[in-house]
């Protein structure tokens, strides 16, 4: 019950657009792991802690469950991937395979063998899901022209190798 006389006060409440301290972030970091070995031993797999958190560098990491994520090489079986979190500012850490984009299922060797393959012969490579060829095409059009401008439009070859040298999904939707 409330007592006569108090304000109660809630940390969030539902007109506001967001929390004044928004702290559920998520930040992946992409570390060496054999997904072959993740897919047997699940979640017996040896993570190893990342040192510090990435965006305060607190020292203190608490371990946060496991996220699924599939991926080609799977087979459709799930994989188990490590989540930590942060007490110091709240960011949740998803550990995630270096050969893998964020949101692609395909390493990043095989998207790119089938991007080039396309963008330089005019056809798919046998093996490669068109649809999902288009979509990355797609992608990569759009990052293309967003993040290094229209003189790139006609050499997407090598507008695909610029964007992986930034660092940057050469696929990706999300600009």
């Amino acid at each position: 019950m409330r007592e006569k006389g108090k304000v109660w006060t809630t940390p969030f409440s539902p007109w506001q657009a967001e929390p004044a301290h928004p702290r559920n972030k998520v930040l992946i970091l992409f570390v060496e792991v054999c997904v072959k070995t993740l897919v047997e031993l699940e979640r017996q797999y040896p993570w190893e802690k990342p040192k510090q958190c990435p965006k305060c560098q607190g020292v203190r990491l608490w371990g946060h469950g496991y996220a699924e994520a599939y991926f080609d090489e799977t087979g459709g079986r799930c994989v188990l991937l490590k989540r930590y979190r942060c007490p110091e500012c709240g960011v949740v850490i998803r550990l995630r395979p270096q050969e893998y984009w964020r949101r692609i299922q395909a390493r990043v060797a095989t998207v790119s063998q089938c991007v080039v393959e396309r963008l330089e012969k005019g056809r798919w490579p046998p093996g490669c899901n068109s649809a999902r060829g288009r979509h990355w095409l797609r992608g990569l059009k759009r990052q293309v022209r967003m993040r290094l401008g229209m003189s790139y439009a006609e050499r997407l070859v090598e507008g695909f190798s610029e964007l992986v040298r930034l660092g940057v999904c050469a696929v990706g939707r999300a600009v």
